[in-house]
């Protein structure tokens, strides 16, 4: 089946040009597509705009004309997001809940970052003061919050002793005064001016989705499938509400808490009213049912909700947005999607000769950029990798102990190669040789003529392998298993094993250039310490034994990909954007970015074709990197151009 992508509809045309004229100079996109993956929060900015962030590392800006501006910030999830007072400016927490902690500015109009600060231990809040002159962060440590400047990332110096763990930092309205709550279970104010404690009151321990309404005189905090009410002035408990997965919700200015509650079927908007009179006396109302909703369901539930006047905006696990108001209603009503799934996810790309292979969940298929056509090859039986051997392509899972095939363009009918006894991590073909490795512990040689298996070595961490001249292979591998090099070379005949002078912790991504008998080993290394992390493209000369370094970055990369054509390298070193290196010539360029971040590569003569990790292609002319056109397949089977 062919399809043109040129045939659009008029919705099509209409955001094209919205998308030109807006973002002219940048390359966020704009549509209706939900986040790929659960959403984490769910914030109002102003002029009725709100912001969604999720793990799939998108910030999604949703306008009052129901679109949304799209635009991925970094690989990993997004758990925390707060927007500015001037409604500019975001500031997000990264994660990858482990090891990675990073808080960062961005400037939402110029799509740029104003900073990025590292953490030791994961951020538990994050939020601008009243006025924005301070970005709060609060840290599971015992120093707890940290205040730092929003344009420079520089630490301010705020309060003079150590707060402990807290998980909400709230400013007074003159950002004088700083309230936070512990986890411990205490509430603590302390005077901004001179960074001193005043007052510190004992209450409930362990609180979630804390947060403050009624004028800052109450505090609310979720436990246990329960609401708890605070006395901010005195951390007394003046009521604990039973409610079923309960989240919480308010704008700015308003008196009552509102709160959804979730029966496995249909979600219940609540509303908890808390006064307190002129002689003291404090009453805190039962809930009130304003009305129930349906539309999220028990496998994609609402998991944060924003408010902004009568509006509410929700995010669900699945990545979905809902919209509704706070109206009252006697019977279920049907919550309005802002999101739907209008593309399909492109999984991997290959070039042969000038034509583009692109692997969907459900289909491989031929496409070009000069042709706009679309031409199904085969169904896709749930692979999602392929590799070029000659004119066929190997059909593969990356993770699994799937069975490794091999597709024939011409007569398109596909044949099993092999099983691997452990999960597969990568396939590399060289000649009529395929280097695999299984399990990151073992690099295995199949002969596509003979179809035999022979193990050619054995280790841990393995990250990359690739045969040279045909008996030599190049071992990319952590350096902290034996040998302790991160790239070693081993006879394949002999089995004798060398350690090569490359430093660094880990060394992955390998590349071979033969041209003009180069005999070039390219990879890239990180090298990281407790002070400092750097990730370097590395060239190793087998003939002379010498390594030199080709562009280094300060910052851990351990994901970046190269792949050369000819005697060009391509990366997406530093994450950002891919970068070109003329190895004959040295000359650098950075392609420009899409809306989301570069994953791989494919090349012929005349065109670039990147993956990135929203699962579009972004073109580029080969010779001189010029940005051309980012497509979306749409689920229909036709391109979508931004």
């Amino acid at each position: 089946m062919k399809t043109n992508f040129f045939a659009k509809i008029g919705l099509t045309l209409l955001l094209l040009i919205i998308t030109n004229f807006t973002f002219l100079y940048s390359n966020a996109h704009i549509s209706t597509q939900a986040h790929q993956n659960a959403i984490s929060m769910v914030v109002h900015g102003t002029n009725d705009s709100f912001f969604s962030a999720g793990q799939d590392g998108f910030v999604i800006k949703w306008t009052s004309d129901g679109l949304g501006e799209h635009y991925q910030l970094t690989e990993l999830e997004i758990r925390l997001i707060a927007v500015h007072p001037n409604g500019n400016d975001i500031a997000v927490y990264e994660t990858d809940g482990y090891s990675v902690h990073r808080v960062s500015v961005w400037n939402w109009n110029t799509l740029s970052r104003k900073f990025v600060k590292t953490f030791t231990n994961s951020v538990t809040e994050l939020s601008f003061t009243a006025k924005g002159t301070l970005l709060s962060v609060g840290t599971a440590t015992v120093n707890g919050a940290v205040y730092l400047n929003p344009s420079s990332g520089r630490t301010v110096s705020k309060i003079k002793e150590s707060t402990g763990i807290v998980n909400m930092i709230h400013s007074s309205p003159t950002e004088k005064t700083s309230l936070m709550y512990s986890p411990a279970g205490h509430i603590s104010y302390y005077n901004m001016s001179t960074g001193t404690r005043k007052e510190r009151f004992q209450t409930e321990q362990q609180l979630e989705q804390v947060m403050m309404f009624n004028n800052n005189l109450f505090l609310a905090g979720v436990k246990n499938n329960s609401i708890y009410v605070i006395d901010a002035l005195s951390g007394k408990t003046n009521a604990v509400i039973s409610a079923r997965s309960p989240i919480l919700f308010q704008d700015y200015n308003d008196t009552t808490l509102y709160y959804m509650d979730f029966d496995g079927r249909n979600h219940t908007l609540k509303a908890i009213n808390a006064t307190q009179n002129q002689q003291g006396i404090i009453t805190v109302n039962n809930p009130t049912t304003i009305k129930t909703v349906s539309g999220p369901t028990l496998r994609n539930p609402v998991v944060s909700v924003a408010k902004k006047g009568d509006t509410l905006v929700l995010g669900t696990k699945g990545g979905d947005i809902y919209t509704t108001n706070i109206s009252s209603s006697a019977t279920t009503e049907s919550l309005l999607p802002l999101t739907d799934n209008m593309y399909e996810r492109i999984l991997d790309i290959l070039a042969i000769e000038e034509d583009f292979y692109c692997l969907s969940p459900d289909t491989l298929f031929r496409t070009s950029f000069d042709t706009g056509m679309v031409e199904n090859i085969t169904t896709n039986n749930g692979y999602t990798n392929i590799n070029s051997y000659g004119n066929k392509i190997i059909l593969w899972e990356q993770g699994t102990k799937r069975t490794v095939s091999l597709l024939d363009l011409e007569t398109r009918t596909t044949s099993v190669l092999f099983t691997p006894t452990n999960m597969i991590q990568t396939i590399r073909p060289f000649g009529e040789k395929l280097i695999y490795i299984e399990g990151n512990t073992k690099v295995n040689m199949f002969d596509m003529q003979t179809k035999q298996i022979t193990e050619l070595y054995t280790g841990t961490g393995l990250q990359d392998a690739i045969l040279y001249k045909d008996s030599q292979l190049f071992v990319a591998k952590s350096a902290s298993s034996n040998p302790r090099s991160p790239l070693i070379s081993v006879d394949t005949i002999t089995k004798e094993t060398v350690m090569l002078p490359v430093n660094g912790n880990v060394a992955f991504s390998l590349c071979y250039d033969n041209t003009n008998n180069n005999n070039v080993i390219y990879g890239i290394q990180v090298t990281s310490s407790s002070d400092s992390s750097t990730t370097a493209i590395f060239a190793y000369y087998p003939e002379r034994k010498t390594v030199s370094t080709l562009k280094t970055i300060s910052a851990e990369d351990t994901e970046a990909f190269m792949t050369m054509y000819n005697t060009t390298l391509y990366s997406n070193i530093g994450k950002n954007q891919v970068l070109s290196y003329e190895t004959k010539t040295r000359k650098q360029q950075q392609l420009n970015r899409s809306a989301s971040l570069p994953l791989k590569i494919a090349r012929t003569k005349n065109r670039g074709a990147v993956l990135n990790r929203d699962g579009s292609i972004s073109w580029y002319d080969a010779s001189s990197g010029k940005y051309r056109a980012d497509w979306y397949m749409t689920t229909d089977g036709m391109w979508f151009e931004f």
